[in-house]
């Protein structure tokens, strides 16, 4: 199912993305996206991977690991499913629909492979302590990269055995799937970027801002305007709200030193 290229780089992007997740944290916005089309890309099939990529990331809106707790990995889930939709040919809705087969249980393997990623890493943090008590600043280098090696393993081997050993068993299952649970999972995939969204909203000031949810579903309800006009008229309105503000703070500062002037007279 898969040639060995695309399991090297699946697991390549797979270890780039869970480094860059611990390390840098600089890529998160849209990520699963992106993920989607990287694989897409990979595996030959690029539409198809924005497509789950795309369906997945509504799904994971408002889902994060706050404080350091551990979430679904939506991001490895996409990989994998994305990947295992384009390798048995599919497409459309029935390409999210498998994705969503092999992907959701991925991403929900990913709270556990978090935990272990996190206690692996204390045996080479008492390591690194042992070496700042000697000063020796070289050697804790060694041991913080060091570290990395488990760390990325923990995700990439469960890709590796996924696309290898596992992939005819995974093809099979999914063949095997009956049609009323096919027709349950299209109606899942349908209501989970729903879900997405519901967790993103509670997080949202709509109590201050709610008005401006009413406007966006006018604009899309009624006006028939697209997600990409109107998140652009969304991004004026936050301009013009930021350079309002900005301006009230120059007036508010200015006040107060005139204010103080007058006073020392």
């Amino acid at each position: 199912m898969f040639n060995p290229l695309q399991v090297i780089l699946l697991a390549l992007l797979v270890g780039v993305w869970t480094w860059q997740k611990y390390n840098l944290q600089m890529f998160y916005y849209a990520s699963v996206a992106y993920l989607g089309f990287f694989t897409g890309l990979i595996m030959g099939d690029v539409t198809t991977g924005m497509l789950v990529g795309g369906s997945m990331c509504l799904m994971s809106l408002g889902l994060f690991g706050a404080g350091g707790s551990s979430v679904p990995e939506y991001q490895v889930g996409c990989i994998a499913g994305a990947a295992f939709a384009i390798a048995m040919g599919k497409s459309g809705q029935d390409a999210v629909t498998t994705a969503l087969t092999v992907g959701v249980p991925v991403a929900a393997l990913g709270t556990q492979l978090d935990v272990l990623g996190k206690t692996s890493g204390s045996i080479f943090v008492h390591k690194m302590m042992a070496c700042s008590e000697k000063q020796d600043w070289k050697g804790m280098g060694v041991w913080m990269w060091a570290s990395q090696i488990p760390f990325i393993g923990v995700w990439v081997l469960p890709i590796i055995l996924l696309t290898t050993v596992g992939s005819s068993y995974v093809e099979l299952v999914i063949n095997a799937i009956p049609a009323w649970l096919n027709a349950g999972l299209n109606v899942a995939s349908g209501m989970l970027p729903a879900l997405g969204f519901a967790i993103l909203l509670r997080q949202m000031p709509l109590k201050k801002y709610g008005y401006f949810l009413l406007a966006g579903f006018v604009m899309a309800s009624y006006l028939g305007m697209s997600m990409l006009a109107i998140a652009m008229v969304g991004v004026v309105i936050c301009m013009f709200i930021f350079q309002m503000k900005e301006e009230n703070d120059k007036r508010t500062a200015t006040a107060t030193v005139q204010g103080g002037d007058n006073e020392d007279e």
